[in-house]
């Protein structure tokens, strides 16, 4: 009687398996080898196919995902596009308003002190933002934006204050018309910069010839004109004022190359003109 115990024992499966074995079993295969019983993995090795049917039920659903997801990729290329067209308006409206550059002649501030220049401008008329920092006064010069006269002072110098390379197209557009930027250092000799941008010149050549123009440069000739290798388009000459020959280098370039401003127009251009101290006469 021990004996059989041990054989029932050996050749039942385990109790955590449960269950008849064979075909009886249902979905449960099992193999019994002496004490071991092993479950089959027949049933786990067929192909996974979805019904035709099921397919068919998909397929609106699939379609309408797609339809779904297109309508949402247009809506949001449209506002994008809507977007870019409103900025490029804005920012056609800020260059057309109608404010005039009028511009220092730097002759008439050639050899003056720093005193004299700045009284000059507030004289004249002009808004003034001294936007002068602590490298200005370390070569004893100063900076200074002059402010369009149709913009608000106090919000123009904080604009001037965060520096407009930082603004938004549409905010750069606006105080970059009818602005101008008046520079004085006198690290090696006195050195005079204006700096402005011109919306009205077609290429960097005309801008040239109206700087000459509304700074009373004589016996300019435009044939002179050179582009350096950094592509800025450069004319240079001198005039004499008390005994003392200064010379002027007029520089023009695209606006783009300066800023970034979705919608600029194609033609506009950024203007420098340096005078600095040649000799006494």
């Amino acid at each position: 009687m021990p004996q059989q115990a041990k054989r029932d024992i050996d050749t039942e499966p385990p109790a955590f398996i449960g269950g008849p074995t064979g075909s009886a079993a249902g979905d449960v295969h099992r193999r019994v080898e002496g004490p071991v019983t092993y479950l089959e993995a027949d049933s786990l090795e067929r192909p996974l196919e979805m019904p035709l049917a099921d397919y068919r039920k998909l397929l609106p659903i699939l379609l309408i995902a797609l339809v779904l997801s297109a309508a949402v990729i247009i809506a949001y290329n449209m506002a994008v596009m809507g977007d870019v067209q409103k900025t490029r308006d804005q920012v056609a409206a800020a260059i057309d308003r109608d404010v005039s550059l009028d511009l220092p002649q730097l002759q008439d501030y050639a050899g003056k002190t720093n005193e004299a220049m700045i009284a000059s401008l507030k004289a004249a008329g002009y808004t003034l933002h001294d936007n002068t920092n602590d490298e200005d006064r370390n070569v004893d010069g100063f900076d200074i934006f002059r402010i369009a006269s149709d913009m608000d002072p106090e919000k123009a110098a904080q604009a001037y204050s965060q520096g407009i390379e930082n603004l938004g197209p549409v905010d750069t557009a606006r105080y970059l018309k009818g602005s101008w930027r008046f520079l004085v250092s006198r690290a090696n000799g006195a050195e005079i910069r204006l700096r402005y941008a011109d919306f009205d010149s077609a290429n960097p050549t005309e801008a040239i010839q109206a700087a000459a123009a509304a700074q009373g440069f004589e016996d300019v000739n435009i044939s002179d004109a050179a582009v350096d290798t950094m592509g800025n388009t450069n004319l240079s000459g001198t005039f004499k004022k008390d005994k003392v020959e200064y010379a002027y280098t007029i520089s023009s370039c695209d606006l783009s190359q300066v800023y970034e401003i979705e919608g600029l127009p194609e033609n506009a251009q950024f203007v420098g003109i340096r005078v600095t101290e040649a000799s006494a006469v």
